[in-house]
């Protein structure tokens, strides 16, 4: 069968092994030599440990504004390397092996967990979803500010309203003050002035029943009958046959009755 010249094989190179390991034992290197075997830094050999998934949580739905939730996630552990000491040697007697020995590293360092804090906040679209505290700590800051300003702006706004409307009143106010003041000069000058008529109305009166008039002259009895030619010191007259006469200078140069025709 094919399998014994394969292990007539093996058979012949165990043997020759341990031959060359006895002759080593027994002083075939150099005469007066010991031997030594050198430390060697073996390469470290470990397994990194794979990483678990962190719950991916950002912006997933979530139902109440402000609420938290912590997730963890553990850290890859990170092996140290274990070398024998630089440059030392080892003197002992070699023992036979059919392998060289090696050094494994053992994994010292120990994982340590880390934790991301979740707020449930509103987006810009206004949708609740799963935020970084850090994100839903700006995004929330950014809004008070926001809202800040616009209070401030509203609340400006509606101050200079009510310092326009007060203006407003207040001039109504006084255009009706100068109204009532108007009217009121008005009447005052109306009773003023009737006051005044009345005053002369009333002197009036007195000083017409306190006034005496002349008698009126007294109408003669009849005509004055004058003789032509008489003296006379002037006005008129009929003569005694009713012809009209009057006063004038005669040639005599004095006053006679003297017809009028």
């Amino acid at each position: 069968m094919s399998f014994l010249p394969r292990a007539r094989s093996l058979s012949l190179g165990a043997v020759t092994l341990t031959a060359v390991l006895a002759l080593t034992a027994c002083g075939g290197g150099s005469e007066g030599s010991e031997p030594t075997a050198s430390a060697t830094p073996s390469p470290t050999k470990s397994t990194a440990s794979a990483s678990p998934t962190p719950t991916v949580v950002a912006n997933q739905a979530c139902k109440s504004a402000g609420v938290t939730q912590t997730v963890k996630q553990s850290a890859t552990a990170t092996p140290t390397p274990t070398r024998s000491a630089k440059g030392s040697t080892a003197k002992a007697k070699a023992s036979p092996s059919s392998s060289p020995s090696t050094t494994k590293a053992s994994p010292s360092a120990t994982p340590t967990a880390q934790s991301t804090v979740y707020v449930c906040t509103e987006n810009d679209n206004g949708k609740l979803v799963w935020m970084t505290e850090d994100d839903s700590t700006k995004i929330v800051a950014a809004r008070q500010e926001k809202a800040d300003k616009e209070a401030a702006e509203k609340k400006a706004a509606e101050e200079a309203a009510a310092a326009a409307e007060a203006a407003e009143q207040q001039r109504l106010a006084d255009e009706a003050a100068a109204a009532a003041a108007a009217e009121a000069q008005r009447v005052a000058d109306e009773q003023a002035a009737a006051a005044a008529a009345e005053a002369q109305r009333v002197a009036d009166e007195q000083a017409r029943q306190q006034y005496v008039a002349p008698p009126a002259p007294a109408a003669p009895a009849g005509p004055n009958v004058v003789h032509p030619g008489a003296f006379c010191s002037g006005g008129v007259g009929v003569s005694s046959t009713g012809k009209a006469m009057v006063c004038a200078t005669a040639k005599d140069g004095r006053l006679r009755w003297m017809s009028a025709g």
